[in-house]
């Protein structure tokens, strides 16, 4: 298997406005994608261990992916091997985010789904 990888970065990090940023949050699973990735074990996540996590079907997993390697959240680096490997991991920007998300844990603890009687 080879060693050389790809890295596939954001054209346009930071390049989002306000609105658009709250519409991809919005998005069917974004959150959970992005909690996955800031929460874990700060090492890089291949796909099939976010679907797998997160119960996602593979296309929306990946149109979420790609939209938040767009926006500068993720880097995506492809490995050129057999079977193909990608892995995903959180930018600076996105971890900067993290105590928010830490917030949001507490808060949930407190609040969660239980509490305010929401589907899960």
């Amino acid at each position: 298997m080879s060693e050389s990888k790809t890295e596939l970065q954001s054209k346009q990090r930071g390049a989002v406005d306000g609105s658009e940023l709250f519409s991809l949050l919005g998005k069917a699973h974004t959150l959970a994608i992005l909690r996955e990735l800031l929460l874990g074990d700060n090492q890089p996540v291949r796909f099939g261990e976010l679907q797998e996590a997160l119960d996602i079907s593979p296309n929306t997993l990946s149109r979420r992916l790609d939209e938040l390697v767009e926006v500068g959240f993720l880097d995506r680096t492809q490995y050129d091997e057999i079977p193909p490997r990608v892995e995903y991991e959180a930018t600076e920007p996105l971890e900067e985010l993290e105590p928010t998300f830490r917030e949001l844990e507490n808060w949930m603890t407190t609040h969660g789904a239980e509490q305010l009687d929401c589907p899960e």
